[in-house]
């Protein structure tokens, strides 16, 4: 499995958007990332840690929604859950 996986994700209609950047989950399922606004990649990225399975939830919820993915929904979501 890579060490990192990016996309994008653009609302419906355009507007709000997103580029992520994550790490891969550690032992405990939890994800490091980075995620800028589509609306200003020049700004400073917010960075957090999430569980795995929020962040699966939060793409599959942005596909059932018509979000454009630059990535499979099927295959970022496999690699947040792969262990």
């Amino acid at each position: 499995m890579a060490d990192t996986l990016a996309f994008h994700a653009a609302a419906p209609g355009g507007g709000e958007g997103y580029v992520l950047l994550l790490q891969r989950p550690d032992a405990d399922g939890q994800v490091a990332w980075r995620q800028w606004s589509s609306d200003d990649y020049m700004a400073p990225a917010r960075e957090g840690t999430s569980p795995a399975e929020e962040l699966a939830s939060r793409v599959e919820g942005w596909a059932r929604a018509g979000w454009a993915l630059s990535e499979s929904p099927h295959r970022i979501t496999g690699w947040l859950r792969a262990r």
